[in-house]
């Protein structure tokens, strides 16, 4: 018998049952969800430009080493910004960089003062989640400002434009290297008041090992129209159930992670499939998985391409799978928020418009 055929066919099966007994729970969800954004626009913050003061914070971990801050602060000083480190940037407070009430009112702060123009996180780790109630976020709103980053930031970065409809971005922490791929969408996204055109498109060419590493994979062909929401996939299903949420309704969701196993990718995205969360979505941008394969050497387990099509094939909607985001030297910047267009069959994802003002 072949097990994975019969598994593979089981959960196609399956998948149709169980979206069907899910179908009252997400509608009553995605009507309290609408009631709640109803009166909720999209904001776009101003475009960044060299010599702007822009603020470092540290949301979650702390420096393991006080030289990794002076790094974070060349790195954002990389795009010709003024760095200004946040005032508890230094602190310790167990795993986490000071306690929860300074690390959020630092991002109080840099949201607040007038001269500071951006909002960068130094790293991920964990941590922000502490911080979800402890942000002012009608302050934010009336002070919308470029904040960027990703990993354990997802968090933060789906909080405040759930929140207050700003445009967050999605894209490297401070302390993350960079390449020159990077820098090109930072630009394209934070520092141009103009249309970005296609995003997280491989830069490589070839059969080499770096391009067969970044070559892009079509799950479920077709296309599809919505605003980008998502981020790091534990991130997200770990606000399942509060009122910082995703909201996936006719919205292009992207996903990406790392160091999880195969199965539990396919536990989370499991968990957003019986939220409800998947079925609604309009299509699916994935980006890269590092470090996701099975720590036995795959011996007893799917790999993590089986996964994903096991877990979107059913849904029948334009998925489209290793786009240049997530743990990676040249991750691309997506913004929430606002309208990109997926074609999962020719293998581009694109945004017609500015993320910035």
């Amino acid at each position: 018998m072949n097990y994975q055929a019969s598994r593979r066919q089981f959960l196609a099966s399956a998948s149709g049952a169980i979206a069907l007994a899910t179908s009252l729970i997400t509608a009553k969800e995605s009507s309290a969800q609408s009631s709640e954004n109803a009166d909720r626009k999209i904001i776009k913050p101003e475009a960044l430009k060299k010599g702007d003061k822009v603020g470092l914070v540290a949301p979650a971990s702390y420096s393991f080493e006080p030289e990794d801050i002076k790094i974070a602060k060349e790195i954002v000083e990389q795009y010709g910004f003024q760095v200004e480190l946040g005032s508890h940037i230094t602190s310790q407070y167990g795993y986490l960089a000071g306690k929860d009430a300074e690390r959020a009112s630092d991002i109080n702060e840099m949201f607040r003062r007038p001269d500071i123009r951006g909002v960068f996180t130094f790293s991920g780790g964990y941590g922000s989640t502490r911080l979800l109630d402890l942000l002012d976020y009608e302050m934010i709103r009336q002070n919308p400002k470029v904040f960027i980053g990703h990993s354990d930031v997802t968090a933060l970065v789906l909080a405040i434009h759930q929140k207050t409809g700003l445009v967050t971005f999605h894209g490297s922490s401070g302390l993350s290297a960079i390449g020159d791929y990077a820098i090109a969408h930072f630009r394209r996204a934070v520092m141009a008041n103009q249309s970005i055109g296609e995003i997280a498109k491989s830069p490589y060419r070839g059969t080499d090992d770096e391009a067969r590493k970044h070559r892009l994979v079509t799950i479920v062909s077709g296309q599809a129209t919505g605003e980008l929401v998502g981020g790091n996939l534990s991130l997200v299903v770990s606000l399942l159930g509060t009122p910082y949420e995703i909201d996936t309704r006719g919205k292009i969701l992207f996903l990406e992670d790392i160091s999880e196993e195969p199965y539990r990718i396919d536990r989370m995205l499991t968990h957003l499939f019986l939220a409800g969360k998947l079925q609604a979505a309009a299509g699916f941008a994935l980006g890269h998985f590092s470090d996701c394969q099975a720590k036995d050497g795959g011996l007893r387990s799917f790999s993590l391409e089986e996964v994903l099509r096991d877990r979107f094939e059913p849904l029948g909607k334009p998925t489209l799978y290793n786009l240049m985001f997530g743990h990676i030297l040249e991750n691309a910047v997506l913004p929430l928020g606002v309208k990109a267009i997926l074609d999962a069959t020719g293998k581009k994802l694109a945004i017609n418009e500015s993320a910035v003002v």
